[in-house]
């Protein structure tokens, strides 16, 4: 294993620490956090991903992979919305799946929850009619290879929707922005998970995925085409949405 490889792999296992030990305070803190906008941003990903299907795919019954699923909200707002479709949510933080699967437990939905790795996803090639990431493309440590698996296991023309924080364009926004992140959420994140390590590594992940990532970009060279790009709240985060070409 060569040092960059060894590098990734501390850092990764670091990270799933991380989210193990959240967990349990994850959801509130992101409601106080966003003020509740973060549930509006994952109903508006899959409102514009319901949109799209509807015209470009009009089979009933689609295979979704929720990567990165975490507590499994975006899956459940997927499974209510995609009623006839088979939902999969795939996350390497255990703990984190604990609290998935007892909130689709309690919604009385069919979905299916996997321990896994973004970097190996263990399905078969062409396998998913959709991807969704919402809020962790960010996380993966082996990007590229993450990449190359998502394109593996959709079908041709298979759908990616990415929803990630990001960055306003706009200076006045820019700047409020950086006080907030850099004064608010680090220093409530950090108090309320008990963790110095989780909120400050937030704020940096956004700034560096943002800054070394044009998404547009990245998406053309993996072979994927954007459909539709979308920014939020005034760019605070933005929905990527492109097909597998």
């Amino acid at each position: 294993m060569n040092n960059n490889n060894e590098f990734l792999l501390k850092k990764e296992k670091k990270i799933i620490n991380m989210f193990n030990h959240i967990s349990k305070k994850y959801d509130i803190i992101n409601q106080i956090l966003s003020f509740g906008i973060d549930s509006l941003w994952r109903k508006k990903a899959v409102c514009l991903l319901n949109e799209y299907t509807k015209k470009y795919n009009k089979k009933k019954e689609k295979n979704i992979l929720d990567l990165a699923t975490g507590t499994g909200d975006l899956a459940i707002l997927l499974a209510n919305k995609f009623t006839d479709s088979t939902i999969i949510g795939l996350d390497p933080s255990e703990e984190m799946l604990k609290i998935a699967r007892e909130k689709i437990k309690n919604n009385l939905l069919k979905i299916k929850i996997i321990q896994g790795y973004s970097q190996n996803i263990p399905f078969e090639n062409e396998r998913f009619d959709i991807v969704t990431i919402a809020f962790g493309i960010r996380n993966f440590q082996y990007i590229n290879s993450s990449m190359k698996e998502i394109h593996r296991i959709l079908k041709p023309s298979g759908i990616l929707e990415i929803l990630e924080f990001s960055i306003p364009e706009n200076f006045f926004l820019k700047r409020i922005y950086y006080i907030y992140s850099h004064f608010i959420i680090n220093k409530i994140g950090n108090f309320v998970s008990g963790s110095n390590f989780a909120y400050d590594y937030l704020e940096k992940s956004i700034k560096l995925f943002y800054q070394k990532n044009k998404i547009n970009d990245f998406l053309k060279y993996h072979k994927f085409n954007i459909i539709n790009i979308q920014k939020l709240t005034f760019g605070i985060a933005t929905i990527y949405l492109s097909r597998k070409k």
